[in-house]
């Protein structure tokens, strides 16, 4: 080709050089190897030679071996330039004809040939190729190959000067060819890539161009044109024709191969390793020289430096500032429009508050605090003038200092790690990159964990200082507030010119309220314009403030805003009107009122205050002044630091000696806040200068505020004799002081005297600390019984409204007084008062007043005394609360009615139903509903109240039903806790038996009887007659629970239905599994089920629930049963006739086939559509009528498919399963249209059979148990069934069992949903739980996980009263014990067994779901079935039974089921085959699980043991057991015991000689005294002590049993009994409590403590705590008493314990010995004598107790 070529093009890509020798042919001479290369160019020059005469009829080159299609490209002709290696280089110089081969070194098969010197690598010169040599005619004439059959087409031109010649016939070419035009003919690709492309054909490169830049639409215009091997050309004969060329908008040239190439290179050579893959170098991307611009080496040249700014105060959201360290003002200025700052940024602070005035100061960052790259300077904190701000900084820096100290932590793991791999225990590394490190890699990372490490930890060291350093700054910052970020702008004064007069911002109340108040706000300046500062001028200046606040609408009226109320006047807190604005304050509370008078929003009440007092020595004087406390006194935490005078502390006074001090305390100090030194002081104990004035002050009533000193000063304690203690200062209490005062209570009282109260040191009978309180709420003095206390209206904080008494030192503020009883009743109330308990542990209190005026029930407050004026013993005494003044009348005037609109609270004396006793009968108050009555009419518009004379309309009959409602169950609430009902009371009858609905005809205390549910008991009726029907309603409704219980107990075929119709709305429910034939009955039902039916059935309920009521006290026993009432229910009021004839129509109905029922038997001329009579034309409906609606069968509404989270009808699948909205913990679930963005309708179902909502993990598909009262049947008489049950969404229930309405199996084959998919025991739970069955009488003593509380139940122990014991119960019991004790939900997860089922056994009150077959029933798996029908039967035959005894006989002789444990065998089988393990607690449940568990042919009849012994009851098999065991156990003793005297006999003889060299070792004495004691038994008197009750116990003499003491310091005994055994050493024959006796009681405190006492119920000298005593079983003690020390021993092990010891310090001869037990207690005594054997006490002193023999 005639253009140039270089050596490597821009992608790199290398060029075979040419061949430079000059002969075409291979020659063999040449070299004697030659690469493969060389062989392929011969071959190839060896075909052009051949091929040439050929070329003007084919004109077919052979392809060169060198040309290469990729595989990817998309043309498929040849490229026309001729290939690189068929250019040769410049021919050698003349004479070197043989020269060695220039080839690749790596084809040299003989090294020997290859020169050095002459490498490939040399720069060659293009020229001609070999295979077109050049014809030498004139020196520079082109050979004959030289021109192409191609080139003088197109006018290429050639190395020569001279014209071109044909290349076969030498010819000249015509001239006129040459001038022939250029047309650029190539494929055009994008720069870079090769996917799209165009064929392009242009005369000239500028048309080329532009046609490029529109075909292949470039984003700019194209500029330049490169070839492919990266060579840029501009002339268009540069470019091939038909090549390839790729065109760019001015960049330079892309390789399109370079991504291409590197990914092989890296997929080559990259190799797997531990940390991952590791790249060839060749493979990276090697980064190219990055080219600043202009403003950046402006910035570099400039010496321009990054720091980090923070805005001050704030440690968050930095920004990054260049700025140059000359130039200030410059940073400053670009801080405030980084930081957007509201002001010009001024000052910039380092890290310690320091300020930076050049920037040279700015700190650096630590290097591990550095991002990388250029440093970082800072942070810097800008201000715009105000103060340091210290906490943002902290924030900062420990923040920093967390993120260091856990790369600290990493570095030190990392650097742990290391080490391991450098001591080889790689088992202990867990970081995966270490493990790939040479041992090298490893030293150096060492080096550098090292090195950072070292870092991080200065870099922490200087945090901590800055802290340190920041921490004062912060403190000062906290304390001074705003003023130290302010610091920088003047404070100006109030009444500056530039501020002028200051606003106000109020908080404002309406009268009468206090809660979220409103913020209000008033500019006095504006107010003070056009005003004087006369009186009109002030009013003026108040009107303008009570405008703005009704037009500010601060009160605004929401319903009609156009009715907004108007200001008029305005109260401070204490009820001080406020008529001067001038003298409000900021902040202050106010309350506006529309003009009415002041209404107290507060409660206010009596509080002991203390003030400091300060006593001053002036040398002539002495003065005591009352001083603010201005000092804590938190530090004094209880009244016992304290100490009570009367009179000041004489060591408390203050000696002053200037006199100018003395001048100032007596001309100022004095006068205004003297206090009288005789009066009563309280004084610390540890700082005798604390010295505090007491006194009572009314102030506001607050709950119990940790700031009040001290904490419970409002609390008062009233004791019975008439004291008035304060709670916080015991050692106080109300007084009456012989200071006498007078004062103005009121204008209509004038002046009036009285004697001062306060606050004195308690004495015991001081008459003038006693009161005595009266039946009209007033409280007078046992010393002045006329007086009463009086309030005198003064009010604490109140200094503008009180008023100086004269009569009283200046520093006493005087706020009760005694005085006579006032005569106008307005101020009558200034001598009331009343007590409010608050106390947690007594509330309720207030119960027990005698007031008649509703507003002490209301408020919840106590008086001590009754209307008699006697002590109200029914209180806690000592009484403790609130005293609080002004308190209403205690009991209401008779003389006027009252003016509530008829809903006057009724009182009736209530009884138990049947209770004969009227004495029993109890007040009960009715609740008062005006307030509600009142709203509700206010909602329809009607007044609550009409005008005096005129005549109340009637009420709304809505409002009137509800109110009716209301009451009786809010009536009938108090009944249940007053009564002390065992359940909550549901009905309410008169004296007559008439059952009353509401309160609305009973009068004012009525006698009235409360029953729980059960029918009306005539109390006329015999005594034994109510206790008969009492204990049948208990027994029928226990037999209805085990009814509903075994009804529910095992659901089986149960699956999902959706109710109706597949109409998006209708409810799902569960329902029995279709089966072939169930849709037709449902058709023959559903002809019963008639809309007349039902109404006639709804009238026939409510007339036979009305006929019931009213005959149930007409006669005795005459009353509605309960098939009389499904009869009126079902047949809706017909005759019998007619009920006759319907159920025999039904009857018969059911005797035909189904196509039989189809059929119209009533042979009537009634049309089959009911419908069409109410038309006149019967064709035009017969063609306008409705569509019926298909009816689909139940097996399509109980298939479903789950799919995507959805559960949809496998009929309609756009029809799902959605929840409705939710209102309470349960949601309906329905079905509805699928929608994909409702969350509701996705479900997920979990392998535990749980259908969770997606909308809520912790909500659950749920079946919901049929709502009903405990019995069996539905209103229809139908058996209870799961059948129809709605299904909702509900909270999950985590525990095991209990939860079986919530598990589900989806069968995606069937596609029904079944519902009940859980085990036995869970099934079983859950129906107990819903029919109030306990679940012992189930799973009896078997702890499982299940539902359940914990009650905290009282014992019954009489020597403790408190004692609490915690049991756990299921959730039926808990539900019979809500409202007796506390009860606590139990935690999940906690398996238990109900503590019910034993409540004998642990010495409870039997108060569980049953009424009263608690621990009676077992309604296990085998047995439930047996169990309902034995009490079936048993409630048929004592119905018939008239005596109450044998009735309760019946009930309470029934036996706790006893669950027996047999392995049983068929008969005859024996031990050839294995057993099965039955469990029952019947002998017909066993026979039943026999029958299935043995596959037995026949029902099992007869149960026979081991040895052919026939068991008819399961006390026979009980007992049978019992025997069995202990014959085996005798035998087997017997053995033992027989062998034991075979070894014994044999060991006697062998040992016999050594016994006798034993012997004579001996002494003599100590033979006898074993002799003796081996031939005399020991003598043992056996006593028993009876129950003795109260603490007026006797004692059980020895001696009169021939029980002598003799000369022994001890007595051994064993006792059987509970607690309380009681042992008596005494001095005189006489167990009175003034004789001289040690008293040893064990077991006392219902067996939980042992004591040493002095006397008879002395003081316990000596304690043991823990049970030592057994009521089952004897226990052996031994008691010794020697110089005068008593001591007590017990057995244990054969071995004597010590169990407590005592020393007398004035002991007393022992003489007789006495034994009791007392405290309801009895016991069993073996006392061993010692006249008998008297070596006792001697074998005790030689082992001594504790040691062993």
């Amino acid at each position: 080709m005639p253009h140039r070529r270089h050596e490597h093009g821009d992608s790199g890509r290398p060029r075979l050089p040419a061949q430079t020798t000059s002969n075409l042919m291979y020659s063999k001479a040449n070299t004697d190897m030659v690469s493969y290369e060389d062989l392929l160019i011969a071959q190839y020059l060896e075909e052009l030679r051949k091929a040439k005469g050929e070329m003007k009829k084919t004109k077919d080159v052979p392809s060169s071996p060198y040309v290469q299609k990729l595989p990817h490209s998309d043309y498929g002709y040849l490229t026309k330039r001729r290939p690189a290696s068929a250019t040769s280089s410049s021919r050698p110089p003349s004479g070197h004809h043989s020269y060695k081969p220039k080839i690749d070194a790596k084809f040299i098969a003989d090294p020997s040939m290859w020169d050095p010197a002459t490498p490939r690598s040399s720069v060659h010169r293009k020229g001609r190729p070999e295979s077109a040599p050049v014809r030498q005619r004139s020196g520079r004439s082109r050979p004959l190959s030289g021109t192409s059959n191609i080139s003088w087409l197109y006018g290429r031109r050639g190395y020569s000067a001279m014209r071109p010649a044909s290349a076969f016939t030498g010819r000249r070419i015509k001239s006129q060819y040459k001038k022939q035009p250029t047309t650029i003919r190539v494929t055009a690709f994008k720069n870079g890539s090769r996917e799209n492309f165009i064929r392009v054909a242009a005369p000239t490169v500028k048309i080329f161009l532009e046609m490029c830049t529109d075909k292949l639409g470039l984003p700019f215009a194209a500029r330049r044109i490169f070839l492919e091997d990266g060579i840029e050309v501009t002339d268009p004969r540069d470019i091939p024709v038909d090549g390839e060329v790729f065109v760019s908008t001015g960049e330079n040239y892309k390789d399109p191969y370079k991504n291409i190439k590197r990914n092989m290179i890296i997929s080559q050579g990259a190799k797997w390793t531990l940390s991952g893959v590791l790249i060839p170098e060749d493979g990276h991307i090697r980064t190219k020289t990055s080219k600043m611009s202009k403003r950046m080496k402006a910035l570099t040249e400039k010496r321009r430096i990054r720091i980090i700014v923070y805005r001050n105060g704030m440690s968050t959201e930095p920004v990054e500032v260049v700025a140059d360290l000359t130039k200030l003002d410059e940073f400053l200025v670009a801080c405030t429009g980084k930081l957007d700052l509201r002001s010009h940024a001024k000052i910039v602070y380092d890290w310690e508050g320091n300020e930076i005035t050049h920037l040279t100061q700015t700190p650096v960052l630590d290097d591990c605090l550095q991002p990388g790259g250029t440093a970082i300077l800072g942070p810097v904190w800008i201000s715009i003038g105000e103060s340091f701000s210290a906490t943002a900084t902290l924030h900062y820096i420990r923040s920093i200092k967390q993120v260091l100290t856990d790369r600290l932590k990493d570095a030190e793991r990392y650097k742990t790690e290391i080490n391991y791999a450098m001591q080889g225990q790689k088992e202990t590394i867990s970081i995966t990159a270490i493990l790939s490190m040479s041992e090298e890699e490893l030293y150096t990372t060492y080096e550098l964990a090292e090195k950072e490490i070292s870092q991080l930890k200065s870099t922490l060291s200087s945090l901590k200082s800055k802290i340190a350093a920041i921490e004062e700054v912060k403190i000062k910052e906290e304390t001074e507030g705003a003023n130290y970020r302010m610091s920088h702008i003047q404070e100006f004064s109030f009444d500056h010119k530039l501020v002028g007069r200051k606003g106000l911002r109020l908080k404002v109340y309406e009268n009468g309220f206090y809660g979220e108040g409103h913020q209000f706000f008033f500019n006095i300046a504006d107010a003070l314009k056009g005003t004087g500062s006369d009186k009109s001028g002030r009013e003026r200046q108040l009107q303008r403030l009570l405008d703005d606040l009704s037009n500010n609408r601060v009160f605004s009226n929401p319903v009609n805003p156009k009715l907004t109320p108007v200001a008029r006047r305005i109260f401070d807190q204490y009820g001080n009107e406020i008529k001067d604005i001038l003298k409000l304050e900021y902040d202050q509370e106010i309350w506006v009122s529309f003009g009415e008078p002041f209404i107290s929003p507060f409660m206010f009440c009596l509080q002991a205050t203390f003030d400091r007092a300060k006593g001053y020595d002036l040398g002539d004087a002495n003065g005591v002044s009352r001083e603010a406390n201005l000092e804590s006194l938190d530090n004094f935490k209880s009244h016992h630091d304290f100490d009570t005078h009367v009179g000041f502390p004489t060591d408390s006074y203050e000696k002053v000696k200037d006199p100018i001090v003395i001048q100032h305390i007596k001309d100022d100090l004095i006068p205004m806040s003297e206090l009288s030194q005789a009066g009563h002081y309280i004084q610390a104990k540890k700082d005798k200068g604390i010295v505090l004035y007491p006194e009572a002050a009314i102030t506001q009533k607050v709950k119990k505020d940790k700031t009040m000193w001290p904490m419970e000063a409002q609390v008062w304690v009233i004791s019975k004799r008439g004291y008035i203690y304060s709670k916080g200062m015991p050692s106080l209490c109300l007084a009456v002081s012989d200071t006498r005062v007078e004062f103005n209570i009121s204008e209509k009282e004038g002046t009036s005297s009285g004697f001062v109260i306060n606050m004195q040191k308690a004495t015991s009978g001081n008459i003038y600390q006693q009161w005595k309180f009266n039946p009209d709420a007033t409280i007078s003095n046992q010393a002045h019984p006329d007086l009463v206390i009086t309030y005198t209206g003064h009010k604490m904080g109140d200094e503008e409204a009180y008023t100086a008494i004269e009569g009283v030192s200046p520093g006493v503020r005087v706020y009760l007084v005694l005085m006579d009883k006032l005569t106008s009743r307005k101020e009558a109330g200034f001598q009331r008062f009343a007590l409010k308990q608050e106390r947690f542990d007594n509330l309720g209190q207030w119960k027990f007043n005698d007031a008649t005026n509703q507003e002490w029930n209301k408020q919840a407050y106590s008086w001590p005394v009754r209307e008699d004026g006697a002590l109200n013993e029914d209180y806690d005494w000592p009484m403790e609360g609130y005293i609080i003044p002004n308190a209403p009348p205690l009991h209401k005037s008779s003389g006027k009615n009252n003016n509530l609109s008829g809903m006057t609270p009724l009182r009736l004396m209530c009884l138990k139903n049947g209770e004969q006793d009227f004495r029993k009968a109890i007040p009960v108050v009715g609740p008062n509903l005006t307030n509600m009555v009142k709203d509700l009419r206010s909602e329809k518009g009607e007044k609550g109240q009409q005008k005096s004379g005129q005549e109340a309309q009637p009420e709304d009959e809505e409002v009137s039903h509800g109110k009716e409602e209301l009451e009786l169950v809010m009536f009938l609430d108090h009944c249940t806790s007053l009564l002390d009902m065992p359940f909550a009371a549901r009905r309410l009858f008169d004296q007559h038996g008439n059952e009353h609905f509401s309160l609305a005809r009973l009068k004012r205390d009525d006698i009235v009887y409360v029953s729980c549910g059960e029918a009306w008991s005539d109390p006329k009726l015999t005594k034994a007659e109510q206790q008969r029907r009492f204990l049948l309603s208990q027994l029928s409704q226990d037999v209805a629970k085990i009814r509903q219980y075994c009804a529910l107990r095992n659901p089986e075929n149960y699956v999902l239905e959706v109710e109706g119709n597949l109409v998006p709305g209708n409810r799902v429910i569960v329902n029995q599994q279709w089966q072939s034939g169930m849709d037709e009955q449902d058709d023959d039902d559903d002809k019963f089920d008639t809309k007349s039916r039902s109404s006639k059935a709804s009238k026939a309920q409510s007339k036979a629930s009305k006929t019931r009521s009213s005959k149930a006290g007409s006669e005795v026993g005459s009353h509605v049963t309960d098939d009389e009432l499904r009869t009126s229910l079902e047949f809706g009021g017909l005759s019998a006739h007619e009920i006759a004839h319907e159920r025999s129509e039904k009857r018969l109905n059911q005797l035909k086939w189904p196509w039989e029922r189809l059929v119209n038997v009533d042979n009537g001329n009634l049309d089959d559509d009911p419908e069409a009579n109410k038309y006149t034309d019967r064709e035009m409906y017969e063609r306008y009528k409705p569509a019926p609606t298909p009816k689909i069968s139940r097996d399509t509404l109980q298939r479903f498919v789950f799919e995507d989270g959805y559960i949809a009808c496998q009929s309609n699948r756009n029809i799902v399963l959605g929840v409705q909205e939710k209102e309470g913990r349960i949601s309906q679930v329905t079905v509805v249209k699928r929608r994909p963005d409702d969350i509701n309708q996705r479900f997920v179902m979990r392998e535990n059979g749980e259908i969770r909502s997606k909308h809520g993990q912790r909500t659950v598909l749920t079946v919901s148990l049929p709502a009903n009262e405990p019995f069996s049947e539905d209103e229809e008489g139908r058996t209870l069934t799961y059948s129809g049950c709605a299904v909702t969404i509900q909270q999950r229930k985590t525990n095991m069992y209990g939860k079986s309405h919530q598990r589900w199996h989806y069968d995606a084959e069937t596609g029904h949903i079944r519902a009940f998919k859980t085990d036995r025991y869970d099934k079983e739970i859950t129906a107990a739980n819903k029919a109030d069955v306990c679940t012992y009488s189930i799973a009896q003593q078997t702890e499982i996980d299940q539902p359940g509380y914990v009650a905290e139940v009282p014992m019954a122990t009489p020597t403790d009263r408190q004692h609490i014991k915690e049991i756990r119960v299921c959730t039926s019991c808990a539900r019979a014990m809500r409202g007796r004790y506390k009860l606590q939900k139990i935690r999940e997860n906690t398996e238990f067994s109900c503590a019910m089922g034993e409540a004998k056994k642990l010495k409870l009150q039997q108060i569980g779901s049953f009424r009263v077959l608690n621990g009676k029933v077992d309604l296990s798996e085998h047995e439930a079935e047996l169990t309902l029908e034995n009490w079936e039967d048993t409630l048929t035959k004592l119905r018939e039974e008239t005596s109450v005894r044998t009735i309760a006989k019946e009930i309470s002789v029934a036996k706790t089921p006893i669950t027996m444990k047999i392995m049983a065998y068929k008969n005859g089988e024996g031990r050839l085959h294995q057993g099965r393990l039955i469990c029952g607690s019947s002998i017909e449940g066993i026979l039943g699980q026999c029958t299935y568990k043995l596959a037995m042919a026949n029902a099992a009849q007869k149960i026979f043991t081991e040895d052919g012994t026939m068991v008819l009851e399961i006390d026979d098999l009980k007992d049978w057991a019992i025997n069995n065991y202990t014959s085996l156990m005798a035998d087997q003793l017997q053995r033992i015991m027989a062998d034991g005297q075979e070894g014994k006999g044999e060991e006697e003889e062998n040992n016999e000689e050594e016994k006798g060299k034993t012997s004579q070792n001996r002494q003599p004495e100590t033979v006898k005294e074993e002799s003796e004691e081996d031939e005399d038994e020991i003598k043992i008197i056996t006593l028993r002590t009876k129950i003795q009750s109260g603490i007026n116990y006797t004692y059980t003499k020895l001696s009169d049993h021939n029980f002598q003491l003799g000369s022994d310091r001890h007595v051994v005994f064993e006792v059987r009994a509970c607690n309380d055994a009681h042992i008596a050493l005494m001095e005189e024959d006489s167990d009175e409590k003034d004789k001289k006796m040690y008293e040893v009681v064990i077991g006392t405190n219902n067996n939980a403590k042992s004591a040493i006492r002095n006397k008879k119920e002395g003081v316990n000298r000596s304690e043991y705590d823990g049970r030592i005593l057994d009521g089952g079983s004897f226990k052996k003690f031994l008691i010794t008493w020697e110089e005068g020390v008593i001591s007590l021993y017990r057995e244990m092990n054969e071995e004597w314990q010590t169990v407590m010891s005592w020393k007398d310090p004035s002991p007393f001869n022992i003489n007789y010995i006495g034994v009791s037990t007392s405290i309801l207690a009895s016991g069993v005594w073996k006392i061993e004598c010692p006249d008998v054997r008297k070596e006792t006490a001697g074998t005790w002193r030689r082992r001594g107790p504790g040691q062993s023999e």
